[in-house]
């Protein structure tokens, strides 16, 4: 859609916790064709986001296996498992309780801004 189109040139700044203070590492660059190629789960702070809250424990132990396990699809990203960035703390998820999975859900700072 337009508006989707007008945040592509920031998304890096725009997913960093705070983006006056850090970028995310490594920086994507919108007319870069090599910065577009690591987004998504192939980044590894936004592959951190996009994971699903329940293996994040995992992810933050061994990130690069992790990360190869959901480019794999062994480990499965489906809609009855949240992604961490939908719950609260500044890496997001990392106030996950899988004891309580309401709390915190839908407080992640990407969806407050």
């Amino acid at each position: 859609s337009e508006d989707a189109s007008h945040l592509k040139p920031v998304i890096g700044q725009y997913a960093a916790y705070d983006p006056d203070d850090k970028d995310l590492d490594p920086p994507i660059r919108a007319n870069n064709q090599r910065s577009r190629a690591k987004m998504g789960i192939n980044h590894p702070q936004l592959a951190r986001m996009l994971c699903p809250v329940k293996h994040l424990g995992e992810y933050l132990k061994d990130p690069i296996a992790t990360r190869q396990k959901l480019q794999d699809g062994d480990i499965k990203m489906r809609t009855l498992v949240w992604p961490a960035m939908v719950y609260s703390g500044k890496i997001a998820g990392e106030n996950f309780n899988p004891q309580q999975v309401q709390n915190g859900l839908f407080e992640g700072y990407l969806l407050e801004r």
